[in-house]
């Protein structure tokens, strides 16, 4: 295929300068002020961070280049119906302005499992919450680390190493230098960057295929539009119930992660933190809008071209498709490519400096704190310090070992992180709305989550039925000399190409019929599983315990959420009051 697009000098200074950028940033916070010097300016930024930088930290945090390189192609493989994300990424912030923000903010904590301990008066539960916490980190970490090098090794010609090591050593090191503050400040910077590149590309790309109009046209004759599967089938891949009610789920589980909870207690007030979760709303909706309509591009493009790179053999996995596409519609203009790519990195950059200050911070605070007691703060800043690169090292170290991964990373993402996070959401909704809920229970509930949801989802990996993708584009012109450089007509396509006629219409794919199996259950039905299994058994085990203890729980009504209180103690002030249950 003609267009062997490639990175040139130009792409590669661009390059640089957001990861010089990103580094400065770290430089800079690690001697300004009083240079990171106590935990809490560390791990908190002196819990004096205002809404718009905080907001935008939260947004690149867990919009990775996971989504970027996911999003379009789960739209160009499967249709628009991951669209509905923005539902439920709108509803999952809502509902923390009401529930998160009130219940977590006012205990002035550090890390998230505090909580935990606090509420169910055990150590062994904030162990166990800080346990499953770091594998759902660590999970979405290595994906988010891995999924760009994948994609651009065979692309853009960087060794996947070389992606992993740059990506990961750059984050580790300005996040290690410059903690909290340094993560925050550089999201802003590399949201930026996010946004350009994004932008860009579909601007450009439309421009190409020859307006909004013919992307429209060709993607809906090819079926990639469709947002009306209401289908109440668990086993169907992805319709409005699925998505609303497990993507909300996800999106709200998030919320209780370290990386969501650090930036909300290092925001000054209450106020700003809702602020930040409305501000989350419009740049989720924009970004997702975006990445759902390039995957329309994507699909105009690679149509009216007559070149589906994939069904060609040009590439090896999906996931490669839109650095493909950057490098075929932008390599024209020296930079431009760079600056996607650039995109791209700093949504990976973004998600690992989050989360390892934030697996620095569990560490901390729930395994090692009894052990430093009495210490200076410097010295407490200096062990937090070198968690920070340790958790660093040991991602990078997980991203190369996971590089045989296949598949789509948004779904390979939900699968890992939503058989942990569901669980984990399940223990702080059981503490936060049932004051009967005690320790035994929780731990008994979250052991039965998590069981059910890796059984659910090894068993869907190795047994499931395989999703059914949408017809592949035409490859008659892939092996032409001048296939990128010039378009076909496309109504003359429709009309002189029969042979490709099944490409360019809605007929359904052929769906192998099987008796049920709970192996082929959506995996956006995972996160649900996880939090119903953990607060029925946790609730039922509590309930049996409670009446064989000889000391009952005494929850303090702070750590219900505030319409719980209302509604078990309607007689009494519960804003900080113990509460001996009947």
């Amino acid at each position: 295929m003609a267009g062997q697009a490639s990175f040139d000098t130009m792409d590669y200074v661009l390059l640089g300068v957001m990861l010089c950028g990103s580094m400065g940033i770290g430089l800079y916070f690690s001697f300004a002020g009083n240079r990171q010097r106590t935990k809490e300016e560390y791990l908190l930024g002196g819990r004096r961070m205002t809404a718009i930088p905080v907001c935008l930290s939260l947004f690149a945090t867990f919009q990775s280049a996971i989504s970027l390189l996911g999003t379009p192609n789960e739209v160009y493989t499967y249709g628009t119906m991951c669209a509905y994300d923005i539902v439920a990424t709108s509803l999952a912030n809502l509902i923390a302005i009401g529930t998160v923000v009130p219940l977590i903010y006012p205990l002035r904590i550090t890390s998230v499992n505090e909580y935990l301990a606090l509420r169910y008066d055990s150590t062994c539960v904030q162990i166990v919450g800080a346990l499953v916490g770091i594998l759902s980190s660590l999970s979405y970490m290595t994906i988010a680390l891995l999924s760009p090098a994948l994609a651009l090794e065979p692309t853009v010609g960087v060794p996947l190493w070389m992606s992993i090591v740059i990506v990961g050593g750059v984050g580790t090191i300005y996040t290690t230098l410059g903690g909290i503050k340094s993560v925050i400040w550089t999201d802003v910077f590399q949201t930026v960057f996010i946004f350009a590149g994004a932008f860009t590309v579909l601007v450009k790309g439309v421009m190409n295929v020859g307006g909004i109009e013919e992307v429209l046209s060709i993607a809906n004759a090819t079926g990639r539009i469709t947002f009306d599967e209401i289908n109440f089938d668990p086993r169907v891949r992805h319709t409005v119930w699925g998505i609303t009610i497990g993507g909300t789920l996800y999106w709200y589980s998030s919320f209780y992660t370290q990386s969501s909870v650090q930036r909300i207690l290092s925001t000054r007030s209450e106020r700003s933190v809702r602020h930040v979760y409305l501000f989350s709303i419009i740049l989720y909706t924009v970004y997702i809008s975006v990445l759902v309509s390039t995957g329309l591009l994507l699909t105009a493009y690679f149509y009216k071209t007559k070149c589906d790179p994939i069904a060609a053999g040009f590439l090896t996995n999906n996931n490669q498709l839109v650095p493909y596409f950057v490098l075929l519609t932008l390599g024209f203009l020296p930079g431009l490519s760079g600056l996607y790519i650039s995109t791209i990195f700093s949504a990976s950059l973004s998600t690992l400096s989050s989360g390892i200050n934030g697996l620095a911070a569990n560490t901390v605070e729930d395994f090692v704190s009894k052990f430093l007691r009495g210490k200076s703060e410097s010295f407490m800043t200096s062990i937090t310090k070198f968690l920070v690169c340790f958790y660093g090292v040991v991602c990078i170290g997980l991203a190369y070992l996971a590089k045989e991964l296949q598949g789509p990373v948004t779904q390979m993402t939900f699968m890992a992180v939503g058989a942990t996070s569901g669980p984990l959401l399940g223990i702080f909704l059981l503490g936060a709305s049932f004051p009967q809920a005690n320790y035994i229970g929780a731990l008994v509930g979250c052991a039965a989550g998590v069981m059910v949801c890796f059984g659910q989802a090894i068993g869907a990996f190795k047994y499931g039925n395989p999703p059914t993708s949408l017809p592949s584009g035409p490859t008659d012109q892939c092996f032409l000399e001048n296939a990128t450089s010039s378009f076909t007509n496309y109504s003359i396509f429709l009309t002189a190409q029969p042979e490709n006629a099944t490409s360019l219409t809605t007929m359904p794919p052929e769906i192998e019929v099987r008796d049920f199996s709970v192996f082929d259950i959506s995996y956006i039905w995972n996160p649900l599983l996880g939090v119903l299994f953990t607060i029925v058994v946790g609730l039922l085990t509590s309930l049996v315990t409670n009446r064989l203890m000889s000391h009952r729980p005494r929850p303090q009504a702070r750590f219900l959420f505030r319409f719980c209180r209302r509604f078990w103690y309607p007689d009494i002030n519960t804003q900080d009051t113990d509460i001996e249950l009947d």
